[in-house]
């Protein structure tokens, strides 16, 4: 890296810190802390859906999985807009007059605290992993552009972002195949078989499913829609996060066609696998445009970060502090523990960042199985929660315990299912033993049934 590049880099970590401190004049309770007193409009409710949603993994994973396979990848992206419809028209309404800070509230009236504990400790267990490898991927790249120690990195990348959240070349990619499956056409792309990497099936049904997880039961998305002032601007909100997220994906698309270009040219494989590929392509940017390219990979890992530690504290304060510790303790005073619980979860986040190498051999691979596929049983406590008039408190919380088990298992344990595929076997596993179990322990009452979603319509 030139000195500017390090003149760039270095003034976009003091200006983050710099933000969130004055940001933190302004917050005068939980309200503002949580949900910026629900007064947000459309285009920042949009905007920071898809930021808090797009990561570092996204900024690194997406290219190199392209640079590497092919423009397989491509197939998730109409989605996008696939989910947007039960996204605004069942889950928006669902929570819309609810005044929640933590989604996981909900769970509570339909089933029982239990139920709700379960969800908030999935969720932040979930979100923890997901910060870890936020944090992981950019320190892995300027470690490797700088030699500087990955560790060192990481723990001041860590170190700014929970102090910042407390505060507040198209010819060459064609003759390599990376246009694949499109040219030449793969027809394994249209195969049935589960075992095949990525197929037309895999990324519809798999990203429909890890989609519906971020955007419905995901406190850190959720919770940008009980900042919205109306039903009407989280609505249009969302839309605007789909049209954004569509231009940065195949941005990156574009992105991972000239990392295999550059790679092509010089004849021979980059050492550090994708991401080291990706480390020398950004090396090899004018003086300047390097320096925007890694501030931009850490802001995205940042603006992540921040939400995910924000979200984890707001998790804990609302369904574990307060609802068993402190009920009826000022809320004036969780400002103060939260901005502590920050701290503690931006380290714990860290020190998982120096475990993310053992996950997995890639970080695309890593998002699929283990990222997207522990949110299945999530999405299934969820689910049940919303449609299922059979589902009861002993049977989710007995199944959803169980199916998180059996979720960790599956992400870490099973080789060879299609990437796309962990969040479905993982969803459906755990709502069919969530289901079942519900049986065995009697039907819910009228006044948990008024949660349902056809209860909530009625009512």
């Amino acid at each position: 890296m030139h000195s500017v590049d390090y003149v760039v880099f270095a003034a976009y970590l003091i200006g983050s810190l710099g933000l969130g401190l004055a940001f933190a004049r302004r917050q005068r309770g939980e309200g503002e802390f949580f949900v910026a007193g629900r007064s947000m409009r459309w285009v920042p409710i949009g905007l920071s859906v898809m930021v808090t949603a797009f990561s570092a993994m996204n900024y690194v994973a997406f290219p190199g999985e392209v640079s590497r396979h092919g423009l397989y990848v491509l197939l998730c992206l109409p989605v996008f807009v696939l989910v947007a419809f039960p996204v605004t028209r069942v889950i928006m309404p669902y929570y819309h007059g609810l005044g929640l800070t933590s989604a996981y509230e909900v769970l509570e009236r339909r089933f029982d605290v239990r139920v709700r504990c379960l969800a908030s400790g999935l969720f932040i267990v979930w979100r923890l992993l997901w910060m870890a490898v936020a944090l992981f991927v950019p320190s892995k790249v300027l470690s490797l552009m700088l030699g500087w120690d990955l560790w060192v990195v990481v723990a001041v990348a860590g170190a700014v972002a929970a102090a910042y959240t407390a505060a507040g070349g198209m010819r060459a990619g064609a003759e390599g195949g990376v246009l694949k499956p499109f040219h030449p056409f793969d027809p394994q792309v249209l195969s049935p078989d589960p075992t095949v990497r990525i197929t037309l099936w895999s990324c519809l049904v798999g990203t429909f499913v890890a989609f519906l997880a971020r955007y419905g039961a995901d406190q850190v998305v959720v919770q940008r829609y009980f900042a919205a002032r109306s039903l009407r601007d989280a609505q249009r909100g969302f839309w605007l996060n789909v049209a954004a997220a569509l231009v940065a994906l195949s941005g990156l698309a574009l992105l991972g066609l000239a990392m295999r270009a550059g790679v092509g040219a010089t004849g021979g494989k980059v050492a550090g696998g994708p991401l080291g590929g990706f480390a020398a392509f950004v090396a090899s940017m004018p003086a300047g445009v390097c320096g925007l390219l890694v501030a931009g990979l850490f802001a995205a890992s940042m603006s992540s970060v921040d939400s995910g530690i924000n979200s984890c504290s707001a998790a804990y304060e609302t369904d574990f502090h307060r609802r068993l510790f402190a009920r009826g303790g000022h809320p004036e005073g969780s400002v103060g523990r939260s901005r502590v619980l920050a701290v503690v979860f931006g380290a714990v986040a860290t020190v998982g960042a120096c475990t993310v190498p053992h996950w997995g051999p890639s970080i695309f691979v890593i998002a699929n199985r283990v990222i997207h596929g522990l949110g299945g049983p999530l999405l299934a406590i969820f689910v049940l929660a919303m449609f299922s008039r059979r589902a009861n408190g002993v049977g989710v919380f007995a199944g959803g315990v169980l199916g998180a088990l059996g979720s960790v298992w599956v992400s870490f344990g099973v080789k060879g299912l299609a990437l796309h595929y962990y969040v479905v076997t993982n969803l459906v596993g755990t709502m069919v033993l969530c289901w079942v179990l519900s049986f065995l322990a009697g039907r819910p009452s009228p006044e948990q049934l008024a949660w349902t979603w056809r209860g909530r319509r009625a009512g």
